[in-house]
């Protein structure tokens, strides 16, 4: 289809040697982090087209501070969205198989996520849903179940999806892309992680409350270590297995999940 091809072209263009450089949920709370992403097929895909914006709505379901702001315009094809490969490789399993996105619209029309680039059957899978409510955010829900067991390394979205050819285009706010149940974690408690000693050599420390799951992953995305837990707000475990290097970690509890990143010296 066009919208591979375009994808396709995309990273030929501007993905060799692209790095990991964050974690899911894509909470767009990381200054430049809509440079994480390249849109398509959205016209002549201005620069001001797909900005970082304040929350329109923070009274509702959605309290981050930070979304995407994503302008499709009129004669934006129909798959027009955003790429990314800067969130490591999505490891599609049993308990990891539904995806959420938060869009806040101007009109009723499907929006999409897809994962690409995979490592066995289906190489790719795009699935669509569509909002109910105007003017406010609202939660979407993604089921990849016909994904399990496959590896992907690049993640879409597509903010306004239409059936049939477009008719017209419109403002869409994107924000909180990630697995069903981890919930993103405001900015006002980021400052609750501890990370030590960093660089490391042997044991590292993580210190955040209620952390019950750890993920790891290299810069290139590929997960090396999952560690779960009782939760808990102190955890001390060995990373001498793990070669030097920078590596980015994945902190889940009961409320959320957030992410950081350490050294192995």
């Amino acid at each position: 289809m066009m919208k591979t091809i375009f994808t396709i072209f995309l990273f030929v263009a501007f993905a060799v040697g692209l790095n990991a450089q964050y974690a899911l949920p894509v909470d767009f709370e990381n200054p430049q982090e809509d440079t994480a992403w390249t849109q398509f097929a959205n016209g002549d895909d201005l620069a001001e087209n797909m900005v970082l914006a304040e929350n329109p709505a923070k009274d509702g379901i959605n309290t981050s501070d930070n979304c995407i702001k994503f302008v499709v315009v009129d004669n934006a094809a129909q798959w027009a969205g955003a790429v990314s490969a800067y969130y490591g490789t999505l490891e599609i399993t049993d308990d990891n198989h539904i995806m959420q996105m938060m869009v806040l619209k101007d009109k009723i029309s499907p929006s999409g996520l897809k994962i690409e680039g995979g490592d066995g059957d289906p190489a790719q899978i795009e699935l669509k849903a569509s909002n109910t409510v105007t003017g406010e955010w609202e939660l979407l829900t993604f089921d990849f179940s016909d994904a399990i067991g496959v590896n992907y390394p690049r993640l879409v979205f597509f903010p306004d999806f239409p059936d049939d050819a477009r008719t017209e285009g419109g403002t869409v706010y994107i924000d909180n892309i990630g697995w069903a149940g981890a919930s993103p974690v405001g900015p006002d408690r980021k400052g609750l992680v501890a990370v030590y000693p960093n660089p490391a050599t042997d044991l590292l420390t993580v210190q955040y409350p209620g952390i019950y799951r750890i993920a790891i992953s290299n810069i290139v995305g590929q997960r090396v270590k999952t560690l779960e837990f009782q939760a808990t707000g102190h955890k001390v475990f060995d990373v001498s297995d793990l070669k030097t290097g920078l590596y980015f970690m994945t902190l889940e509890t009961a409320d959320g999940s957030i992410s950081t990143k350490f050294i192995r010296e």
